[in-house]
């Protein structure tokens, strides 16, 4: 009974009406009522919706009019809306963490120690700007050379 098309039929005329509510909805859209309703509470479980139905004694649904909620309209949205703005997750990690992830992997490599402490002395004196650089270059390096990226990906989050 759940059905996608009638999901973004119910969805798009809600967005029509926004922010008022919609009290033509079921009538608005072909179809029995049943599907409508069934569609609605499942949208209005996702927070899409607030669906505007009450269950009586009877079983019967009295229906006071829908809304398409901002989470329903970001949905709609191409891009995503302010849910992906707000969704985005950013990670900062300050040049001390980067130079000493660095240094560690430099002392762990199997290069001559004279060698260790050069790159030791000349990472101590890349800027700011240059350390960003190397970062943005390790890590495009480091995803080039994963075999199999989405195998990786499946260890890394099972």
């Amino acid at each position: 009974m759940i059905d996608r098309a009638l999901q973004r039929q119910l969805l798009e005329r809600l967005a029509e009406s926004y922010p008022e509510r919609c009290r033509s909805l079921l009538n608005d859209i072909d179809g029995e009522e049943k599907p409508k309703i069934a569609n609605l509470l499942y949208l209005q479980e996702h927070d899409l919706v607030d669906a505007g139905l009450k269950q009586g004694l009877s079983g019967n649904y009295g229906y006071l009019g829908s809304k398409i909620t901002a989470k329903g309209l970001d949905f709609l949205a191409d891009d995503g809306g302010l849910t992906a703005v707000l969704g985005t997750v950013t990670v900062k990690l300050h040049a001390e963490t980067i130079r000493d992830l660095l240094e560690a992997k430099i002392l762990s490599a199997n290069i001559p120690l004279e060698e260790k402490s050069r790159l030791v002395k000349q990472l101590g004196n890349v800027g700011s700007e240059a350390l960003k650089t190397i970062t943005k270059r390790l890590v495009e390096k480091g995803i080039e050379n994963i075999p199999d990226a989405a195998q990786w990906l499946h260890s890394m989050l099972a």
